[in-house]
């Protein structure tokens, strides 16, 4: 896939999400797009571009920053040492190749290993195309959805131009997050008839667990042939898609059993010749947010307050089990007015021995590096 091709495919599903937003329009879903200093850091890791076929759909929220900082390529995560146990994925085998490019990769691989994962296998069909919800694993502050996407010979699956949850009860639609996909590798080639699929949804904790759920799924797709053409997502009259179609399912009880761990470091360090606290840190089997407060009250101006975010932009969180260390990659980050969060990935149902978070402030230099054991 070329990076033109890849940049418009991107901006186009993109612009789709934030039309979702518009209609949505509710308080928690666009929560991120409007909080003050929004700001998105990039992780630490070097980027590459995704084989032909990988596409991705972004949250309005991240669209902006996705374009400046991150095209065309994708946070590859870091090479994993040994692993703690190897994870046979089982029937969402196609969904690993895609994971080990993804963000979110330790939290799915944990939650594999441990079986804090439903399995849905729920599909609808409506003419050429066929979707699947596979899977969803979630806690107090994340769901994360597995689904996939056919076509007959009529169609290549382009990708999904839109993939949310909506609460049933209440008719509200989810806080929706970061989300990415690829094309089946059939004997080393893109099977553009097959598609696989991921979505991060955020939740409240404030709010009631869901458990009445409805996933709102549509795909995009071009005619025979169209996939190999490099102008493919740059005429929009070539793009052809299916009706959003919608799958009820109930949430497993067991998700709501682990509360979120919260611990307040109250350490206190400087950044940019500013000081600043790590403030809180919050675990759950998917998600690890470190919170940092600004301890001047100088510092919360906006010019600020932008210097120190980028100041600590390059972080690094590691977990160690058995003396085994696992890179726990960052999914995003944003401001705040009185300091700035920053979530990873998560492999708290390891129950590691150590959890470390490195801030690097002068990449490339050990002096310039701030270590924090979160795991006391």
């Amino acid at each position: 896939m070329s990076i033109e091709r890849l940049e418009n495919g991107m901006r186009a599903e993109s612009a789709v999400l934030m039309k979702e937003r518009e209609e949505i329009r509710e308080t928690g879903d666009v929560r991120l797009a409007v909080m003050k200093g929004l700001n998105e850091g990039r992780s630490r890791e070097r980027h590459t571009l995704p084989r032909r076929g990988m596409i991705f759909a972004l949250a309005a929220a991240a669209v902006v920053i996705l374009l400046l900082f991150i095209l065309p390529g994708i946070h590859n995560t870091s090479p994993h040492t040994t692993k703690v146990q190897e994870v046979n994925w089982g029937e969402l085998e196609g969904f690993k190749r895609l994971s080990l490019l993804d963000i979110n990769h330790e939290s799915l691989n944990s939650a594999i290993r441990h079986e804090y994962i439903q399995l849905i296998g729920k599909s609808v069909e409506s003419g050429p195309y066929r979707v699947t919800l596979d899977a969803v694993t979630a806690d107090e502050n994340m769901i994360i959805m597995l689904y996939s996407a056919t076509t007959d010979a009529s169609q290549e699956v382009y990708g999904f131009s839109g993939a949310r949850l909506k609460e049933t009860g209440s008719g509200t639609y989810l806080d929706t997050g970061n989300g990415m996909g690829a094309h089946e590798l059939m004997s080393g080639e893109d099977n553009y008839h097959k598609y696989y699929g991921k979505r991060v949804i955020y939740l409240d904790r404030s709010k009631p667990f869901p458990e009445r759920l409805e996933a709102d799924l549509q795909v995009a797709s071009v005619n025979p042939g169209k996939m190999d053409d490099p102008k493919t997502g740059t005429i929009m009259a070539d793009m052809h898609y299916s009706p959003r179609l919608k799958i009820s399912f109930t949430l497993d009880a067991k998700f709501k059993q682990y509360a979120t761990r919260i611990i307040y470091p109250d350490q206190q360090f400087t950044l940019a010749g500013h000081e600043v606290s790590l403030a809180q840190v919050e675990l759950s089997p998917l998600l690890v947010r470190v919170r940092m407060a600004y301890l001047n009250e100088g510092d919360k101006a906006w010019p600020v307050r932008q210097e120190i975010f980028e100041a600590g932009m390059y972080t690094e969180m590691v977990s160690r089990t058995h003396g085994v260390p696992v890179n726990l990659n960052a999914s995003t980050g944003y401001g705040m007015e009185g300091g700035y969060e920053r979530l990873y990935s998560s492999n708290m149902l390891d129950n590691p021995d150590s959890l470390e978070l490195i801030i690097r402030t002068k990449p490339g230099e050990e002096n310039g590096e701030l270590r924090f054991e979160l795991l006391q």
